[in-house]
């Protein structure tokens, strides 16, 4: 239970940062992070999909 709490503060506070300092990122970097962030979806997706067959 406490495992699930710290995920939602670390997402709140991760969303908040972001927000925050998200209009002071030159575009380059927001570029990096939104396609790290489809990426790693992208990956996560592919491992799953891996698992269910295998």
């Amino acid at each position: 239970m406490p495992k699930y709490i710290l995920i939602a503060l670390i997402v709140v506070l991760g969303t908040f940062l972001i927000m925050n300092y998200w209009p002071k990122f030159q575009d380059s970097t927001k570029n990096k992070i939104i396609t790290s962030i489809f990426g790693v979806i992208a990956i996560g997706f592919v491992v799953l999909i891996s698992l269910l067959i295998f």
